[in-house]
């Protein structure tokens, strides 16, 4: 993994601006790997989870009203995809995009919305960069800050992992952070496990998270 980051934007509709401040994103000593995902010609949640570009993306930007415009056979928010992804990949960060004012108590971010649409594209991208630049950019360093961190914490599991045989604790975090755990080979039992794991041996390491998860 090292330090490369795996960044995806998901949309039915690509919004340019958002897809354009996501790739110039930077982040010293940090490979930032972006690419967007069409969502098109998919049924259902599980259809989105398959995708490999999904199960090995660290930071997912997804649109809040993705699965309410589609002809999807199950219709969900992108803040209940977000709940669903993070169960079965916990290490990885969603954010969602949305036009709304009233989601921001879900944690769901503003999307931008030119005031002036007959400005220069010029002018747009001007306006739209400093917007992010305002609402997106610090919750992406802190997402990149924390995947870090907790694969610094991996490394210190490996290096210990006499500590934890007969576990397989170290091998589940591990498949679990490079995505080759898939949501089909999940059942309940398993996903419950890895939230126990997740909340009793991972977040008491990490620096400013409680036993509550704050």
């Amino acid at each position: 993994m090292g330090n490369v980051i795996n960044l995806l934007y998901i949309d039915d509709k690509i919004d340019s601006l958002i897809s354009r401040y996501l790739d110039n994103f930077k982040f010293e000593d940090v490979e930032l790997k972006f690419s967007n995902l069409k969502f098109k010609n998919m049924n259902d949640y599980e259809e989105l989870l398959e995708q490999k570009v999904v199960q090995v993306a660290d930071i997912i930007i997804i649109d809040s009203k993705l699965f309410e415009e589609v002809n999807a056979i199950q219709k969900f928010t992108g803040e209940e995809f977000k709940m669903i992804y993070t169960t079965v990949y916990p290490y990885s960060k969603v954010m969602v995009l949305s036009q709304n004012d009233d989601l921001e108590r879900f944690g769901t971010i503003k999307k931008y919305s030119s005031v002036n649409t007959r400005s220069s594209r010029d002018v747009i991208w001007k306006d739209a960069n400093k917007f992010y630049n305002g609402s997106l950019k610090e919750k992406l360093e802190e997402c990149v800050k924390e995947i870090l961190q907790k694969r610094e914490i991996l490394k210190r599991l490996k290096n210990n992992i006499e500590n934890y045989e007969p576990s397989l604790i170290v091998s589940k975090i591990n498949e679990m952070m490079e995505g080759t755990v898939t949501y089909k080979n999940l059942t309940d039992d398993k996903i419950n496990e890895l939230i126990i794991l997740v909340e009793k041996s991972i977040k008491p390491q990490i620096k400013g998270v409680d036993s509550n998860g704050l």
